[in-house]
């Protein structure tokens, strides 16, 4: 019996991660074969700068994961969080087709399919997939599948990802240069949200919040379906250069200094400064969630809390200042899905773990998109070599 394996590729600003991944028959968990993590190069707040200098780090990450795991790479389900993410919610009415007024999956699919149409990722952007939301019958509350009640209207709400063409077609170009096809594309905020937040809490109100070194991703969570995401051109790595700014040292002991929370010297001026440092640009982020928050309906509304993921997820203090802010309840995640014992449930994985889950979801019930992910990365790089020679 062929076995069923699950090969990812998540390229973060600060490193460039890859894993094999098994899916059992009757085990909802994941079997990590094999994982790799180098340094990344030629990647800027989430975007290639330098396709040149990113496509070898792919091809190092590739030849780990490979060794480590026995299993060669040839398609991937490729991880993406750029702040050229977007998201919107549709909504589409339709009367009920039979004299009966009972709806059919006729209706439902007439309705969605209305809904679909109307999803049009403006200038320059692409329709990456749709997530089905609920379902409305005449004026009554939302319900998740309406067949077989009777009304005189279906009304349905999904929402749409999407994102602009160059930064993804730069992704897929680096990711084809280094000898790979793509699987899928699987935005990045909703891969942590899935590893990160336990499903009792997805379901009634809750938050993911992946910091990474040069972005930050939010998806926020309700009845276990994605509800809003944003991905904001902010990270750790602004708060490493403002430490090594105010201390004049290296970047390489910042980051340490970072992640202990103990400034050079140790003395009280010293420990006070460091502080302000962090607060600061912490400040700033969370002042871009806070607002997120609110465009969304949901600041001060979220029973499940916020999960923290990435690599900033480590900071000293971070979730006593996340929760004097957001007024919310805040812990720091760990990545779920796996099988008992993994090495990867650190949250510096939230990204690569949560997107090898979501492909394995996939695998068994796609979800319904404009394109294959196939025909959409042939799609857009096709399109991105007919600008560039």
């Amino acid at each position: 019996m062929a076995r069923n394996i699950i090969k990812v590729l998540d390229i973060g600003s600060q490193s460039t991660k890859a894993i094999a991944a098994e899916i059992r028959a009757g085990d909802p968990s994941l079997r990590i074969l094999g994982a790799a993590m180098v340094l990344t190069d030629g990647l800027r707040r989430g975007e290639v700068s330098r396709r040149e200098s990113l496509v070898p780090r792919i091809k190092e990450a590739m030849r780990e994961a490979e060794r480590s795991s026995g299993i060669p790479f040839r398609e991937v389900y490729l991880a993406f969080g750029s702040a050229a993410l977007g998201c919107q919610k549709i909504k589409s009415r339709l009367p009920v087709s039979t004299g009966s007024r009972e709806i059919t999956s006729g209706d439902r699919e007439r309705v969605l399919a209305e809904a679909r149409s109307k999803s049009h990722a403006g200038v320059n952007r692409e329709v990456l997939e749709n997530h089905t939301l609920s379902f409305r019958v005449d004026d009554e509350p939302c319900v998740k599948d309406p067949l077989g009640i009777q009304g005189e209207s279906l009304e349905v709400e999904i929402l749409t990802v999407t994102s602009f063409q160059k930064p993804l077609a730069e992704f897929i170009r680096a990711a084809e240069e280094a000898g790979l096809a793509i699987a899928d594309i699987i935005p990045s905020p909703l891969a942590a949200a899935r590893t990160l937040l336990e499903p009792r809490l997805a379901e009634v109100g809750g938050a993911a919040l992946d910091i990474g070194a040069e972005t930050t991703g939010l998806a926020i969570y309700e009845e276990n379906l994605p509800f809003s995401f944003r991905v904001f051109p902010y990270g750790g790595n602004h708060i490493t250069h403002d430490i090594a700014i105010g201390f004049q040292i290296p970047i390489s002991e910042a980051e340490k200094i970072k992640i202990s929370g103990e400034a050079p010297g140790r003395t009280s001026a010293a420990q006070k400064k460091l502080a302000s440092i962090i607060e600061a640009r912490l400040e700033d982020l969370f002042e871009l969630v806070e607002s997120h928050l609110k465009k969304a309906g949901r600041s001060g509304l979220l029973p499940g809390g916020v999960f923290l993921g990435g690599g900033g997820a480590r900071l000293a203090n971070l979730e006593e200042f996340a929760k004097a802010n957001l007024k919310l309840p805040i812990q720091t995640g760990k990545c779920r899905g796996l099988e008992a014992g993994s090495k990867l449930s650190d949250p510096l994985w939230s990204v690569a773990v949560g997107t090898a889950l979501l492909a394995a979801e996939r695998e068994k019930e796609p979800l319904v998109t404009f394109k294959k992910p196939s025909v959409l990365a042939q799609k857009i790089s096709s399109w991105f070599k007919s600008l560039i020679p």
